[in-house]
């Protein structure tokens, strides 16, 4: 533990006073750069958070009203109660047995997603992955951002919600402006305490007063359950997880215990929405509902219900936002005069236009946004674990990720990888029915089973494929994954994992040598 976290879950006042020290101190940092360009672009080891920090942050990015609406689906669809149970639970483990890769890939190696593809996926390759990590998390701005224009619309019936989604889909950026210090303290000592304490009380009393009323099926559109599994996994999934928890310790098993504790929430809000679905009269509409949830669990206080609903919906949307600020900062942060700050003002735009499009545009824009969240991003994550720590194993074919090169050092373009991730993407695009406009038909979804597990599987694989026919043909393999320059010269023993952590571990960085790159 740092000198200021000398426990992994705070238990007194004066582990709080020290924590509050430590951020005040990172914050010149976060704001200036947060660790989010080839200059600045690895998060030292004696900067690294306590658990509590992120399961405070976690449990706000899987809780509050926007997880009600997942339940409010999957109660229309025909679920009942003990099915959603579930279809949650599954789809939530299928997600932490993805999340715990990345988040290890990021502890590990101290960088952003977005910076590791410069390493793995060479200029080229970086610049699409980078594409879909700035491009993806704006859909959920835009959906998270008119979620609150429609429940601030049916508390005081406000209208405008037209106006009030774009407006709040470039305003809701202000936490990222403290960079990683602003999400995480804001999560943590704000949101995370009004959360849990009304969801237990939502869920303790649908339960004990409603109890009788919750079995049966419900009459709904017949949702078809590895459907249902798949929002879960969409709103689950993050796909930048090696961006937050490049704060955390360099140990595999580290974040499970933050990944269970929101888990719970996760399932607690969700079997809320199903609850409040299932006891407001058969003919509300959306805002009916989270208006009758206000009455049922916050004793018709609008003035709380608006608090937790505001604090909630821009703790969510700040890790939609730090997603793609993280992939411009990769793509524009190192340019002499640019400052993070301009990257912020842009997103806010991409922001602006997300809430225009999945809102009132796109036909089920939500599902969409989910489905392909889940999808393309992670693929990246995944084939970068698979490079960084099956490749060594498999081939003897090391990489270091010990530092971020510049544009100018980095290789062209790693084509196995782009490949695998273009394939696997387009496999789960097309099984997910997400194509929009029906550029290409889709079959119905549901016989497609979990798409999103399915594609992570098949870019993992088909890397490791095309891996291994490119050391058959090619001369120099390293040349053609796109080895960066310092790679290349890097002198490291065959079949290691070299990373920040690694060099922590064995106390010596790899040598840099003129020799050249063995195949």
């Amino acid at each position: 533990m740092t000198e200021h976290h000398r426990e992994e879950i705070a238990h007194d006042i004066e582990e709080f006073r020290r924590d509050v020290e430590f951020e005040r101190q990172e914050l010149g940092a976060s704001i200036r750069h947060d660790y989010s360009t080839s200059d600045t672009g690895i998060v030292p080891l004696d900067r690294r958070r306590p658990m509590w920090h992120f399961m405070g942050l976690w449990t706000t990015f899987v809780a509050g009203f926007s997880y009600m609406f997942l339940g409010f689906e999957i109660h229309d669809g025909g679920h009942t109660l003990a099915t959603t149970v579930g279809i949650t639970l599954l789809g939530y483990g299928i997600y932490i047995a993805y999340a715990l890769f990345g988040s290890y890939l990021g502890s590990r190696t101290g960088q952003t997603h977005a910076l590791l593809t410069r390493s793995v996926f060479g200029l080229v390759g970086s610049w699409i992955v980078s594409a879909f990590i700035l491009v993806a998390p704006l859909g959920w701005v835009g959906f998270q951002a008119n979620l609150l224009a429609v429940l601030w619309d049916g508390f005081y019936g406000w209208g405008a919600i037209f106006t009030l989604t774009l407006v709040l889909g470039g305003v809701m950026i202000f936490n990222n402006l403290f960079g990683f210090t602003g999400i995480s303290v804001f999560a943590r000592y704000l949101v995370t305490p009004l959360l849990i304490l009304w969801c237990i009380y939502l869920v303790a009393k649908g339960f004990i007063s409603d109890g009788g009323k919750l079995g049966g099926t419900p009459h709904g559109s017949g949702l078809p359950f590895w459907v249902a599994v798949v929002a879960v996994i969409g709103f689950s999934m993050w796909g930048n997880e090696p961006d937050v928890w490049r704060y955390g310790k360099p140990r595999f098993v580290w974040a499970l215990p933050s990944y269970l504790f929101a888990a719970g929430w996760f399932l607690l809000f969700t079997i809320g929405g199903w609850m409040m679905a299932q006891l407001a009269p058969a003919s509300a509409s959306e805002s009916d509902r989270y208006n009758f949830s206000v009455h049922y669990s916050l004793f018709g206080a609008f003035w709380l219900a608006w608090i937790i609903a505001t604090f909630s919906q821009f703790a969510i949307n700040d890790g939609n936002f730090y997603e793609s600020i993280n992939a411009g900062q990769n793509l524009v942060g190192g340019w002499r005069r640019w400052r993070r700050v301009y990257t912020c003002v842009l997103v806010a735009g991409g922001g602006v236009l997300g809430a225009w499009l999945v809102n009132f545009h796109f036909i089920n824009g939500w599902f969409k946004v989910a489905s392909f969240l889940a999808i393309s991003v992670p693929c990246a994550t995944v084939i970068m674990a698979v490079d960084h720590y099956l490749l060594p194993r498999l081939f003897r074919v090391s990489r270091p990720l010990n530092r971020v090169p510049a544009w100018e050092d980095a290789g062209l373009i790693n084509l196995p990888a782009v490949l695998a991730l273009l394939a696997a993407v387009a496999f789960g695009v097309t099984g997910t029915a997400s194509w929009p406009h029906g550029w290409i038909y889709a079959s119905p979804p549901n016989s497609w089973g979990p798409v999103p597990l399915e594609a992570w599987l098949i870019a993992g694989a088909l890397y490791v494929v095309l891996v291994a026919v490119a050391r058959a043909v090619v001369p120099n393999v390293k040349t053609a994954l796109a080895f960066s320059k310092q790679a290349l010269a890097a002198s490291v023993p065959e079949g290691a994992v070299v990373d920040v952590a690694s060099e922590a571990e064995g106390g010596r960085a790899p040598e840099v040598t003129p020799a050249p790159a063995g195949v």
